[in-house]
């Protein structure tokens, strides 16, 4: 086992596009908070507190709207992590110098992990210093932020494996990329909107439960539970939609994330090279 996660580790790290993708994760981060921070005003309902907290440590996916930005990034680590092997058959390679698959794949997992996590509390850190440098109120030391904190890294951390798991199941590198890109932004938005326009046009579109009960199991909007504070969601209400918190929403996504490593893990020791 110590032998693969040195091999995978030695892979990780000699790869250009891990060292871009971090690049590219930290900065917009930098850049953003930096900006947020200094313009947000001095007074009002935005000035402190716990608002101004999940703006910037989300970059304003509290607000439900925008996607949490650093999990896409980061996730596309996860899959290279299979995608590069595949793709330029380095994985033959791999399996002859490591004939276990169960410790390659639990290699990969551990290693991608370790990187989305760390590259997580890094995003966190800058956001909270862009907010101290430009003299944001925000309760840094409190339970709020470390909530927050929390619940950003562990959708971070399970996106890249959500990543890492495509690329394994369909082996090809493109694909599951836009796989990461597309079911989270794509697919569950057009589930939700075919959903609610059944229940809107039902006899009973304020009841709850029904057909609505289906949405709170959409694995990375139920996810997103973690670190949403004020989401569009709720302007669905009205149609009996009512999403879990951020710890029955957290075990929906693992669970989903779990069974996709599952699979992923079956087929990879199953499969030909």
């Amino acid at each position: 086992m110590i032998a693969a996660l040195r091999y995978e580790w030695f892979r990780l790290t000699t790869v250009r596009s891990t060292y871009w993708l971090i690049a590219v994760t930290l900065g917009f981060t930098l850049i953003v908070t930096g900006l947020v921070a200094w313009r947000l005003p001095e007074s009002g309902p935005l000035s402190g507190g716990s608002e101004p907290l999940a703006l910037l440590l989300t970059l304003g996916a509290s607000t439900g709207v925008p996607p949490l930005f650093a999990p896409y990034v980061i996730g596309i680590i996860g899959v290279f992590s299979f995608g590069h092997e595949y793709r330029h058959g380095m994985i033959r390679a791999t399996l002859t110098a490591l004939p276990n698959r169960y410790f390659v794949v639990i290699a990969k997992v551990l290693t991608v992990g370790a990187v989305a996590a760390v590259v997580s509390l890094a995003c966190s850190g800058i956001a909270l210093l862009a907010g101290t440098v430009f003299g944001v109120d925000l309760p840094i030391a409190s339970k709020e932020t470390g909530g927050l904190v929390l619940g950003v890294l562990a959708y971070t951390v399970m996106f890249s494996w959500a990543g890492l798991a495509f690329a394994g199941l369909i082996r090809n590198q493109t694909a599951a990329v836009a796989l990461l890109v597309l079911v989270p932004s794509v697919v569950e938005s057009i589930v939700r909107v075919i959903v609610l326009a059944i229940k809107a046009a039902s006899d009973d579109p304020r009841g709850e439960g029904g057909l609505t009960s289906v949405l709170k199991f959409l694995p990375f909007d139920a996810g997103g539970q973690m670190y949403t504070r004020t989401s569009v969601n709720t302007l669905f209400e009205f149609l009996g939609y009512r999403p879990f918190g951020a710890v029955a929403g957290g075990v929906v996504m693992g669970t989903f994330v779990a069974v996709l490593l599952l699979a992923m893990t079956v087929l990879f020791v199953r499969r030909d090279a």
